[in-house]
């Protein structure tokens, strides 16, 4: 009798406490379905033991359905930089010049030579130069347009979407605004979708990250500091234009041994990882064939960090069709940190045949390469140099020729103003060597970077 009188009273309170920690957790979840007839009769526990053990049982479930709602919460995180700069260049600031009396060597045929290299004058992170020029025969959208004036530029204002839907899925987008001076009553100001994925990391050890969508390159180390808070300095190197590009496709990249001392990284895009402003660049595609891309990369036991790369990529020219013209690079890269100093290098070699009944240009690129050097001083002060090269020839046979034996010197400083505040200043002496001529186009950028 005296358990039955306590019965009432105990499942009341275990009532109670049932209504009060489920409600948030149950009203998130789909109605349960109806219980069988023989459940709706009461139970008569025949022990007050027996009360105890079912509402620790109730307990229990209740926390799992409160860890199973926060689960399925998505979190949502905002990211991205405004970066504002000053440049002045030299001659007009362009970085060609016209082969007008065609004395140039190996182009006889050519209606149009241009010795140089269009984007050596850069004076951005985007890499976009000061003017393009007005070359003959082309229509092109010159963005800045300076002629030759130094002036204020709002390089880019990023913003940076990062969610959770689940512990092991993130997606990310990166959005660029770009105000630009437009003509002819429109706007000149760009917006463009530099990266829009999802990476899904498969496994309780979640080392192996599959990427679909708008996705990183994996042709070098170049890319991981493509953009303006990212990057040490500011512009980027001569074969950034190769590699840097964001591509439509798939990459699977995985971590392997003690330490992660090796990463092998493949992708399969719609086409190369070249920048969107060159030559090249294309997104949707135009070929029923995808271009596969890859890097292996091995980090040396030692007391420092040292990583050696190798990188690649193999597909059909990119704006053409004919799947039967190949474009594809190659080449090495390396990292060294040790201490204040970071180290990085790479060697770059690619080919295309082109495509002149489609208008497609080719490419020879005979060799490319860069040596950069950061140094940080103080946790405030850092200082940059870079030495680079790139020889390559870029034609549309018989309308236009670009013969480029172009190298670079660029000197950088760095002040960490605040976390979310970096000053940045770099001088470029873009010079040529053997049979091209010699082009005014030396660079004085800055850059004010604002994160937030």
């Amino acid at each position: 009798m005296s358990a039955r009188r306590g019965w009432p009273a105990t499942w009341s309170s275990v009532a109670l406490l049932v209504v009060a920690r489920a409600a948030p957790a149950l009203a998130q979840l789909p109605p349960a379905p109806p219980p069988p007839a023989e459940a709706l009769a009461p139970a008569e526990p025949d022990e007050a033991g027996d009360d105890a053990s079912e509402a620790s049982l109730v307990e229990q479930q209740i926390r799992q359905n409160e860890e199973l709602v926060a689960n399925r919460r998505q979190k949502l995180t905002f990211a991205g930089y405004v970066d504002f700069g000053y440049f002045a260049t030299e001659g007009n600031g362009s970085g060609v010049t016209q082969d007008v009396l065609h004395t140039y060597p190996g182009y006889a045929g050519y209606q149009w030579v241009f010795p140089g290299d269009l984007l050596a004058p850069a004076i951005n992170s985007r890499g976009e130069v000061a003017d393009l020029g007005d070359l003959p025969g082309v229509s092109r959208y010159d963005a800045i347009h300076s002629g030759g004036a130094p002036g204020f530029i709002v390089n880019e204002v990023n913003l940076r979407l990062r969610a959770t839907p689940a512990p092991n899925a993130i997606i990310t987008t990166s959005v660029n605004f770009t105000p630009r001076t437009g003509s002819n009553f429109s706007l000149g100001d760009m917006l463009d979708v530099d990266l829009a994925q999802l990476e899904w990391l498969p496994g309780e050890a979640q080392r192996t990250s599959i990427f679909v969508g708008k996705i990183e390159s994996v042709l070098g180390i170049e890319y991981r500091q493509r953009k303006s808070d990212q990057r040490f300095g500011i512009t980027p190197s001569l074969i950034a234009r190769y590699t840097t590009g964001p591509a439509l496709g798939l990459k699977v990249r995985s971590k392997l041994g003690a330490d992660d001392w090796l990463v092998v990284a493949a992708a399969v895009t719609n086409g190369s990882n070249t920048t969107e402003q060159f030559f090249f660049y294309d997104e949707t595609d135009r070929n029923a064939s995808p271009t596969a891309s890859g890097r292996l990369s091995v980090r040396l036991p030692l007391p420092f960090w040292l990583e050696l790369g190798g990188s690649g990529s193999y597909g059909p020219q990119d704006r053409s069709t004919n799947v039967a013209h190949p474009m594809w690079f190659v080449g090495p890269d390396l990292i060294l940190r040790a201490g204040r100093i970071d180290v990085l290098a790479q060697w770059l070699k690619g080919h295309s045949a082109g495509d002149p009944t489609q208008d497609v240009y080719a490419l020879a690129l005979h060799g490319g390469g860069y040596l950069e050097v950061h140094a940080v001083v103080t946790p405030s002060v850092g200082l940059l140099g870079r030495l680079e090269y790139r020889s390559a020839d870029i034609t549309l046979p018989p309308q236009r020729a670009y013969p480029s034996r172009t190298w670079r010197g660029t000197l950088g400083v760095r002040f960490v103003m605040d976390t979310w505040a970096v000053l940045k200043a770099e001088y470029l002496h873009n010079g040529e060597y053997g049979d091209v001529p010699s082009v005014s186009d030396d660079v004085f950028t800055t850059s004010l970077v604002l994160s937030y």
